[in-house]
C-alpha cells in the first residue's frame, strides 16, 4: 500500500506537531510527504493521486475547516471529470483526515465548548470520499500537541505510523501484524545482541498473538454452541 499525505499548513515551519509527524515517518519508504503550495501543477497532482492508494489530508483546524490551501488545491485538482464524472480516477482508493488543534479534546462534544464532535465537523471530507467512490477512514484528530507528555507523543507517534502505513489500523489483528512487521524490519537493520534480543521479543509477540488467535476461535465456538 502506498500513502500520500497532503500537507497543508501555511506555517509550516514552525509548526512542531507538523515537524514531528513528518520525522515519525522517514523510515516508510511507501510514505509520499507532500506540501501544497499556492501554485498549483494540475496534472502533476492528478498523476501524484492516481499513484497512491491512501490518500491522507493532514492540516491544522482553522474556524472549523481546512486552511484556505487545500481548499484552493481540492478546487483546482478535484474537477468533475477526475473524481465523479467519466473517469472516477479515485474510485476504491482510501481517504483519510489528520486535523490538529489547539483546543483540547473534552470540548468536541455535545454541550461542550466546541458543541460537535471532530467526525462532525470533518463531514464535507466524508461527503467527499462518498462522491469520489472511495473508502472514508475514521478522522485521527491531534489535540493540543504542545502539552502532550513525552509519553503521550510516544503513543501518539505508533498511532500516527499506524493511520498512515497499516492497511488493517482498526483491528487488534491488523496491529499485532503490523507491530511484527516492524520489528522484523528493525531486526534485518541489526547485529550482534541486540538482534538477539530482537528477536527474542518477536518469537514471544507471535507466540501471544497464536494464543490469542486459538482463544479467539475457542470463544466463538462457545458462542455458536450457545446460539443453537
Amino acid at each position: 500500500m502506498k500513502t500520500l499525505v497532503i500537507v497543508a499548513h501555511p506555517q509550516l515551519a514552525d509548526s512542531g506537531t507538523q515537524q514531528f509527524l513528518k520525522t515519525s515517518l522517514q523510515n516508510f519508504s511507501t510514505v509520499t510527504w507532500h506540501v501544497l503550495a499556492p501554485d498549483v501543477d494540475v496534472a502533476a497532482e492528478q498523476a501524484l493521486l492516481r499513484r497512491h492508494d491512501r490518500i491522507i489530508f493532514q492540516f491544522p483546524l482553522y474556524w472549523y475547516s481546512a486552511p484556505a490551501l487545500l481548499k484552493h488545491w481540492e478546487d483546482e485538482v478535484l474537477t468533475r471529470n477526475f473524481v465523479y464524472g467519466a473517469q472516477h480516477e479515485l474510485a476504491h482508493k482510501e481517504l483519510g483526515i489528520v486535523v490538529t488543534t489547539g483546543d483540547a479534546k473534552r470540548e468536541f462534544v455535545a454541550g461542550g465548548k466546541e458543541d460537535y464532535t471532530m467526525s462532525e465537523l470533518l463531514r464535507p471530507y466524508q461527503a467527499l470520499a462518498h462522491k469520489a467512490q472511495m473508502s472514508y477512514l475514521p478522522p485521527l484528530p491531534i489535540f493540543q500537541f504542545a502539552y502532550l507528555t513525552d509519553a503521550q507523543k510516544q503513543a501518539l507517534l505508533v498511532t500516527y505510523q499506524q493511520y498512515i502505513t497499516n492497511s488493517d489500523f482498526t483491528s487488534f489483528h491488523g496491529q499485532e501484524l503490523w507491530f511484527e512487521g516492524q520489528l522484523k524490519a528493525k531486526i534485518d537493520q541489526t547485529k550482534g545482541t541486540s538482534k538477539q534480543q530482537l528477536t527474542q521479543i518477536l518469537t514471544a509477540v507471535q507466540d501471544n498473538r497464536e494464543q490469542l488467535e486459538e482463544l479467539r476461535w475457542t470463544l466463538s465456538l462457545i458462542k455458536d454452541n450457545e446460539d443453537e
